[in-house]
């Protein structure tokens, strides 16, 4: 009797760990880096900085204007871009609370750079996201919060309109 409840113990737990193992967080981001000014223009050599709460987690350039990075774990991640006469921009990715029956997920993001003009006053760019990827619940899907970051372009919009 002790021998086969040991046996069923020791299945249980072989399936839980194996159940841990097969449903990983992945989360897939394609993203596009381009001029505002120039669309057709690829934006190439721009500096990637990835954060994860205060921690940069990695630092490097996109030789290309398109590239990809997976999310493994969850967190609250950051994503800073910035090139040399341009203003840098930021987004951010809160996969901090995905249910555990929702692993996979995929993001497109088109990162717009332009050219930093004194006159412009785009200083909030610094601590303001340009936009947010969040959970959603009702969806049960990972998504971008359009209406944030509609908020966003039309306050880099009216910075820009000079009397």
């Amino acid at each position: 009797m002790n021998f086969s409840r040991a046996i069923v113990i020791l299945l249980c737990l072989i399936k839980t760990l194996g159940l841990q193992g097969q449903g990983q967080l992945r989360i897939k981001l394609n993203i596009e880096l381009t001029h505002i000014e120039n669309r057709n223009k690829k934006l190439k050599n721009c500096k990637v900085v990835v954060t994860e709460g205060k921690e940069a987690i990695e630092s490097f350039t996109a030789t290309k204007n398109k590239f990809k990075k997976t999310i493994n774990s969850k967190g609250i991640y950051k994503f800073e871009f910035s090139k040399k006469n341009y203003v840098s921009k930021h987004f951010i990715i809160d996969v901090l609370d995905i249910p555990e029956s929702r692993k996979k997920h995929s993001l497109k993001a088109e990162v717009t750079l332009f050219k930093d003009y004194e006159k412009f006053d785009v200083g909030f760019l610094k601590k303001e996201p340009i936009s947010i990827a969040y959970y959603d619940y009702l969806n049960k899907v990972l998504k971008w919060d359009f209406d944030y970051n509609r908020t966003m372009v039309e306050k880099i919009i009216k910075a820009q309109i000079t009397d």
